[in-house]
């Protein structure tokens, strides 16, 4: 189900050819909003910034030429993971999320 809902959300192709420096300011900015949630938030609020996340990053890895699919995440942790040591293997170290309570 996740990995419709991700190919669904990457497939509106609306970024076009977008610069790498916005392409990591998309990934920075959802990234903090990932984990920026309250004892409250809604269930469906959270998946949707997780959607929004793993889109960011598939489209910078694309741009980085680092190979990312959707179809890959079967396990979102673990892909998540994966691709962004891969940044980090490129010399792209994302800030950790920051952690809010309600």
């Amino acid at each position: 189900m996740y990995r419709d809902l991700l190919t669904r959300a990457l497939g509106k192709g609306e970024e076009g050819r977008r610069s790498h420096d916005l392409l990591l300011a998309d990934l920075v900015d959802t990234r903090a909003r990932l984990r920026a949630t309250g004892a409250a938030t809604p269930v469906a609020e959270a998946l949707a910034r997780e959607v929004s996340y793993d889109g960011a990053l598939i489209r910078m890895c694309a741009a980085l030429e680092v190979h990312a699919a959707a179809a890959w995440f079967d396990n979102p942790v673990r892909e998540r993971a994966r691709l962004e040591r891969e940044l980090l293997r490129r010399g792209i170290l994302l800030p950790a999320p920051h952690l809010q309570s309600a």
